[in-house]
C-alpha cells in the first residue's frame, strides 16, 4: 500500500514520467497488488526509506525471452524533495548488483532529455547513450525526446 501511494505521489509531481497525472488506470488496490506478486520473477522493486516513509523506488524488469534474457530494463523514481542525496545513485547501484548475480550482462533505460539531473546521473554510472526517440512526448506546448540509454555489466 505505501508503495503505491509513493508511485502516485511521484508520478503527480514529476513531469519527466512517461505516465503523470491520471494516466495510470484506476484500479482497485487488491488487483494491483496481485498483479505485482504474479510478475515478481520477472520484476523486482527496490525501496528507497527515509524512517518509515518510502522516498524512491526502482524496477529491474529481467527480459522473459530465452535469447534474451541476460539483459534488464530499469525504472528509477525518488520524490522531488529527496533528490540529489546520492538515493537514486545508491538504488542503481544496488538494483546492478541483483541483475549482475542473476546473470544479467545488459541493463538498459530510457530518460526524457529534459530530465537532466537524471540523465547526468545515469552518464555518470557508466550508462551510454544508444539512441534518441525525438520528439516523442508532449509535456504542456514543448516536445522532448526520450534518450536510450544501456551499461554492459
Amino acid at each position: 500500500m505505501k508503495f503505491l501511494l509513493l508511485r502516485r505521489k511521484i508520478e503527480a509531481e514529476a513531469e519527466h514520467l512517461a505516465l503523470s497525472g491520471n494516466d495510470r488506470k484506476a484500479e482497485p488496490i487488491w488487483f494491483t497488488i496481485g498483479r505485482m506478486l504474479a510478475n515478481r520473477k520477472w520484476t523486482l522493486i527496490l525501496v528507497a526509506k527515509d524512517r518509515n516513509d518510502l522516498i524512491g523506488y526502482i524496477s529491474i524488469s529481467f527480459a522473459k525471452f530465452r535469447k534474451m534474457r541476460s539483459n534488464a530494463y530499469l525504472v528509477l523514481s525518488v520524490r522531488s524533495d529527496h533528490q540529489n542525496k546520492g538515493i537514486g545513485t545508491k538504488l542503481i547501484q544496488d538494483a546492478e548488483k541483483l541483475a549482475h548475480a542473476r546473470g544479467t550482462r545488459r541493463i538498459e533505460l530510457e530518460v526524457f532529455a529534459k530530465n537532466t539531473g537524471a540523465h547526468k546521473l545515469f552518464k555518470r554510472l557508466g550508462y551510454e547513450e544508444e539512441g534518441r526517440k525525438r520528439k516523442i512526448a508532449q509535456i504542456g506546448n514543448e516536445f522532448d525526446d526520450l534518450i536510450l540509454m544501456a551499461k554492459f555489466l
